[in-house]
């Protein structure tokens, strides 16, 4: 389903459409609902999981002896 949101969406369709797309071909929600709603289909495009952008370990010690920590945002320091 995740794919069919992120192709739907770079073929130029709206949210709306693979929305009511969704329903006509009767997939549900994950928590068992026939009705979706665009802002849902917006925050899994969005979802840093789904893009590939997440990293497990966002933060590490950058002086171990004085336990200085560091956060990496989007891959840098």
């Amino acid at each position: 389903m995740v794919k069919r949101i992120y192709r739907e969406y770079l073929e130029g369709g709206s949210l709306l459409q693979t929305a009511r797309g969704l329903e006509a071909d009767g997939i549900l929600t994950a928590a068992g609902k026939a009705k979706r709603r665009p802002e849902t289909l917006k925050k899994i495009l969005q979802n840093e999981k789904y893009i590939g952008d997440a990293l497990l370990q966002k933060t590490y010690t950058a002086d171990f002896l004085r336990k200085h920590w560091r956060r990496e945002l989007n891959g840098r320091a």
